[in-house]
């Protein structure tokens, strides 16, 4: 093979040093190095050789990354040599924190990529790196220092709550940060049952609220509420649910009864739901006349009662109503028609003497009348002897 000189050097102290420049279009490969001494007066000549390994010098660079702890993140490195022009063979080795992660990953197209998870010690802000490693071909060569990413967890908290059918209902999240702090960006998404509604909603400092409307056919009893704190450059995703109740539309009736002047008697309202099922929970307030409510429980059997007593003056008819008191299953209600106590009038009864003798059929008779001394013109008399 054809030699060519590429330097000249003075022997100093044994050593023959020169520089040379490597042309840009030498093939790359094993070449052979002769060095030659010069025959002298004092010295003969004399060769030696070596072999130079001539590589194109390559260019590394890595991409910053952007993760979540636990997450299996993508790391991107690439390779080149004349500026632009693809490496094509060849390994990467990546590090974070100057550790090796992984093993070394192929070379394809310039391009090279690690899947790897991040690990549970990770920290914000980590220094990552990708070192090409040589070939015969293409020289060693690192990329200056990336830098990992790592977002921050989230948590998300809802209270449960209650509406009507056909109303608007406001449901509000609290989203904080794995340290518990207020999360101050990002956007939330609402979800009813598992379908999203309406469009993601801005978070300000920890706090993001939804409007629902509840649609006037609505299933009612509970549905799942849950927001989704979507993931972003700064912050986790996180979900967190509670239940909405719809709440069952109510009716009261009132029992209708009468009463003595005086007298204590109980005042009992029924509170039935849309399918004139019993309503076994709740409170309701009685109010007798223009007197001010008087609050009751109901019972499991829907029913309801307040103790009355009767005024020693009363007369006529007296009305009594009730409100039933809105609560997270039931909607509120009122009576439509009052209730009617009504005061039973005094009555006298004056009995006809009679004279009789053993074996006679008699005819019993007598007169009421009420305190007003009017006829009575209804009931029952019912007759004794003794």
């Amino acid at each position: 093979m054809t030699r060519t000189t590429i330097g000249n050097s003075t022997v100093s102290e044994g050593q023959a040093e020169t520089t040379y420049v490597i042309p840009g279009d030498t093939s790359p490969g094993v070449h052979t190095i002769y060095a030659n001494y010069l025959e002298n007066d004092n010295y003969m000549s004399s060769s030696g050789y070596n072999t130079a390994e001539i590589r194109i010098p390559t260019v590394t660079t890595i991409s910053d990354v952007l993760a979540s702890i636990g997450e299996t993140a993508t790391f991107t490195a690439n390779v080149k040599y004349n500026t632009t022009q693809n490496v094509n063979e060849g390994t990467v080795q990546f590090q974070m924190g100057g550790v090796n992660i992984g093993t070394p990953v192929n070379v394809s197209n310039g391009v090279a990529t690690l899947q790897y998870e991040i690990p549970s010690n990770a920290t914000d802000g980590t220094a990552i790196k990708a070192i090409f490693i040589e070939t015969n071909i293409y020289g060693a060569s690192q990329s200056a220092n990336g830098t990992l990413n790592i977002r921050e967890g989230t948590n998300v908290s809802i209270q449960s709550i209650s509406a009507n059918r056909g109303s608007q209902a406001t449901i509000t999240a609290e989203i904080t940060d794995s340290g518990g702090d207020p999360v101050i960006s990002g956007q939330a998404q609402l979800y009813i049952d598992n379908t999203a509604s309406g469009s993601p909603v801005n978070v300000s400092n920890g706090s993001v609220s939804f409007t629902y409307t509840v649609a006037n056919n609505a299933v009612l009893g509970g549905h799942t509420i849950k927001v989704s704190y979507l993931q972003n450059s700064t912050y986790d995703p996180a979900d967190g649910t509670a239940t909405l109740t719809i709440r069952t539309p109510t009716s009261i009736t009132p029992v209708n009864i009468s009463a003595n002047k005086g007298a204590t008697v109980t005042l009992t309202v029924r509170i039935t739901d849309i399918n004139s099922t019993s309503v076994p929970e709740g409170t309701v307030s009685i109010i007798v006349g223009e007197g001010e409510g008087v609050s009751a429980n109901v019972g499991l059997n829907g029913e309801a009662s307040i103790s009355y007593n009767v005024p020693s003056n009363a007369s006529g008819t007296i009305n009594f109503n009730a409100v039933y008191i809105e609560n997270n299953n039931y909607e509120s209600s009122s009576t439509v028609t009052a209730g009617v106590l009504t005061i039973r009038k005094g009555t006298v009864v004056i009995v006809d003497s009679i004279k009789a003798e053993l074996g006679d059929t008699i005819t019993l008779s007598s007169t009421v009348t009420d305190e007003d001394s009017e006829l009575v013109d209804t009931g029952t008399v019912t007759y004794e002897i003794e």
